[in-house]
């Protein structure tokens, strides 16, 4: 882009990686915490998901000074079908790493399991991870979770109801990459938000209202005043139904649990998975060869592309040595949070 190369630093996803464990080391984050949020953060920077990526590792540092560094998930077997991880208080990613295993073997002896994750503070990160994950085993999936009120119902209310509640869909294909789409259920993820705000862009209208409700363009307005859902109340609708699944089901805070304001870290984070095993499902015919059939109309020529396509793009050109490109002021706030926090431990 039209920025000053000085002011961005080309890094291997192997540095990137590094970057990642040595700083949340030095910030106290055990190697059962890091090493998960290492290897999200990075994949996110691996497929060009700029904004799920090293964006986010300043949030984990900052959320190692008041998480519980050394929660060690607990697994509960509740029923047939349902597995549910308690957090204890850390990150929430080691907690569904070790709720995924249990889930897959859940969902392929018996064709579909659920799985909630409660009581875990900080990121999410980007829910197509485990969605792949997933369909890497062979399974479709749903994946959801609720943050923090960023979110409101409506055009003319600065209220925040919802948070920006992403959901991931993941379905596998034989000798193929898995078809994985993710979105928040607001018109934009608010990291895109923050980026446009640290990197000067306007927005596009009907993002988000400012504190007065009314709509703007200026990103850093939004992120004081409130989020508007895609689709208006449709979007809306699935913001609630995420809402309920990530933190009723569970029990973890709704985003309205808390007063506007709360430091993110102090809520307590849900996310729920539903995975489905298809290959026993129907009498004749394969679930998977069918599926085919809608992908090939979708391909349908010129500009034509399935969701995720960009992504195993990306992918496969840093796989062939394409190196990441990161603002030098990110990595100056990252080594600043790391000196502070080696300070402190």
């Amino acid at each position: 882009s039209d920025q000053n190369m000085a002011d961005t630093v080309n890094l291997s996803l192997d540095a990137v990686y590094q970057i990642c464990v040595e700083s949340l080391s030095a910030c106290g984050v055990t190697e059962l915490h890091r090493g998960a949020i290492a290897r999200l953060l990075c994949a996110a920077e691996r497929d060009g998901c700029t904004s799920h990526g090293l964006f986010r590792l300043p949030a984990f540092l900052e959320g190692a000074r008041s998480i519980n560094l050394d929660a060690v998930p607990e697994v509960r077997d509740v029923l047939p079908g349902v597995v549910h991880v308690d957090g204890k208080g850390g990150f929430q990613q080691a907690s569904v790493n070790a709720g995924i295993d249990p889930l897959i073997l859940k969902a392929q002896s018996q064709g579909v399991a659920i799985l909630g994750v409660g009581n875990t503070h900080g990121m999410s990160g980007a829910m197509w991870y485990h969605a792949e994950q997933l369909a890497d085993k062979g399974l479709v999936s749903i994946v959801c979770c609720n943050t923090p009120a960023y979110v409101t119902s409506r055009v003319g209310s600065p209220k925040r109801v919802y948070g920006t509640n992403p959901m991931a869909f993941g379905w596998p294909r034989e000798g193929k990459s898995p078809l994985v789409w993710d979105q928040a259920t607001s018109v934009m993820a608010r990291g895109e938000i923050q980026v446009a705000q640290r990197d000067g862009h306007a927005i596009p209208d009907g993002v988000g209202v400012g504190e007065d409700g009314n709509v703007t363009k200026d990103p850093a307005e939004i992120l004081r005043g409130a989020q508007l859902p895609f689709g208006l109340y449709k979007g809306s609708n699935i913001g609630m139904m995420i809402e309920l699944l990530s933190a009723c089901l569970f029990g973890s805070d709704l985003a309205v649990d808390k007063p506007d304001g709360t430091p993110f870290h102090e809520y307590s984070r849900g996310l729920f998975i539903i995975a489905i095993d298809p290959a026993k499902l129907r009498t004749s015919g394969s679930a998977l060869a069918h599926a085919e059939t809608l992908f090939s109309a979708l391909m349908d020529g010129e500009g034509s592309r399935l969701p995720g396509d960009r992504r195993h793009k990306h992918r496969k050109d840093v796989e062939e040595g394409k190196e990441i490109t990161i603002p030098a002021s990110l990595i100056q706030k990252i080594e600043e949070l790391t000196k502070q926090g080696g300070a402190k431990n």
